[in-house]
């Protein structure tokens, strides 16, 4: 299935020019913001983070762009202000906007008008963390975890299928204590969880669970890594699905304190019922981190960072076929520093890549972009290029591919953290 290591692709003459609009601090308070996300609809372009103001009461906050990122509104609190509000997440249906957050259990706001304006809180639970958001349609689905001990929690849920306005009873969906969701998505009236499991092992698995209606009822959990033996923790699963086509990625490692730890796939073809066999993205002995996954189409992309160049860059495979077969590992860092924390975006014909790297003395953000599906790419671009700590990039882009768009966090202070942004267009 997989082409061998050696067989790197060599550079090609790029064939996209791009232009970049200036940089934004988006959050602009000399408090400390974190945990953003985004999201993106048509010309709108979304931002949440969670804000620790002066009084320690953390807030959650959303700013819009409805022009491709030239200019953003100032910024709209989401949060109840009656508690601690963080974890927030955001997806964009149309002109459908949900963002949920914890605060006294899990809350949602709607917008059904590109996020001019928010229908009021309405708490989904009493109780959870780490609320996830999945939206298409008129449908919308979100799933948290509410602690059970130190070490487990049980998986919850809960649709709506009149745009957020009213939800369904919720759904335990665990068989078990422990699992955790890292993603969520939903796929021609199917949704499609991912996460990991401390399993009998003590050891984290790798989970898919299935629900082929609507969120109605799931299907039992598929574990994807048992195969991989006892004690090798599985984890940071990542999620993408195209018509009848389940993708899954995640980092193995050989054990809790690891001497080597790999980028694993598997895939399925009948709508995650089950899945064909596990393949290794990452191909020598060393360390493989944290990998992110995007598709457009038929083709497939898996990048990570590795340090098998010698030091950590980040390498790159590509499939055009659905994920049937896979190029060699592409470098597409070839940098002296250190170069971590990828992060993907694919639309149409257009790749775009950003990550950490520390080549310039402090830790920057890099950027590289593709307009051929991969097949050439824009030589490395600095893109916050300052003397303070540029770090957890998120790349997005539009629907069809010709508007880029990163957002990351800034540290200007030892208590002062902002969010950044600067987008990108095809020329």
């Amino acid at each position: 299935m997989l082409l061998s290591w050696s067989a790197a692709a060599r550079e090609a003459p790029a064939r996209l020019q791009e232009s970049f609009g200036p940089v934004l601090n988006l959050s602009g308070t000399p408090t400390f913001n974190f945990e953003f996300q985004t999201a993106v609809s048509d010309s709108n372009v979304y931002i949440v983070w969670s804000d620790t103001s002066s009084l320690d009461v953390t807030q959650v906050y959303l700013r819009r762009s409805s022009d491709q990122g030239k200019r953003f509104e100032p910024p709209l609190r989401l949060s109840n202000n009656t508690g601690p509000a963080y974890l927030p997440t955001v997806v964009a249906e149309g002109k459908k906007v949900y963002v949920a957050w914890r605060e006294q259990g899990i809350q949602l706001r709607v917008s059904h008008d590109n996020g001019r304006n928010f229908e009021p809180a309405v708490t989904l639970a009493a109780h959870g963390d780490s609320p996830r958001l999945a939206a298409e349609n008129s449908d919308v689905y979100v799933t948290w975890t509410v602690p059970t001990g130190m070490r487990s929690a049980l998986q919850h849920f809960r649709a709506s299928h009149d745009k957020g306005l009213t939800f369904g009873p919720t759904l335990a969906l665990d068989d078990r204590p422990g699992i955790g969701v890292t993603e969520l998505t939903a796929s021609n009236n199917r949704v499609y969880l991912v996460g990991d499991d401390i399993g009998a092992d003590d050891r984290p698995d790798v989970y898919v669970r299935t629900s082929p209606d609507e969120g109605k009822a799931f299907a039992p959990r598929l574990n994807l890594s048992a195969d991989q033996g006892p004690g090798q923790p599985s984890l940071l699963a990542r999620i993408a699905v195209k018509d009848q086509k389940v993708h899954v990625v995640w980092e193995e490692c050989d054990d809790l304190f690891p001497e080597t730890c790999a980028i694993l796939y598997r895939r399925s073809t009948d709508r995650g019922a089950s899945f064909g066999p596990t393949h290794a993205m990452s191909g020598n002995p060393g360390y493989a981190f944290a990998p992110d996954l995007e598709i457009s189409g038929q083709h497939v992309f898996v990048a990570w960072q590795d340090d098998s160049p010698g030091n950590f860059d980040i390498l790159l495979r590509t499939s055009d076929d659905h994920g049937a077969t896979f190029s060699a590992p592409r470098n597409l860092s070839h940098s002296s520093g250190y170069s971590g924390a990828v992060s993907l975006s694919a639309a149409q014909s257009h790749l775009r890549v950003a990550w950490e790297d520390t080549t310039a003395g402090s830790v920057d953000i890099f950027y590289r972009a593709s307009g051929d599906l991969g097949a050439s790419f824009t030589p490395v671009t600095n893109l916050s290029n300052t003397p303070t700590r540029s770090s957890a990039p998120q790349v997005f882009a539009s629907s069809g591919g010709s508007h880029g768009y990163l957002a990351w966090l800034e540290d200007l202070s030892n208590e002062n953290t902002d969010v950044f942004f600067r987008r990108t267009e095809a020329r």
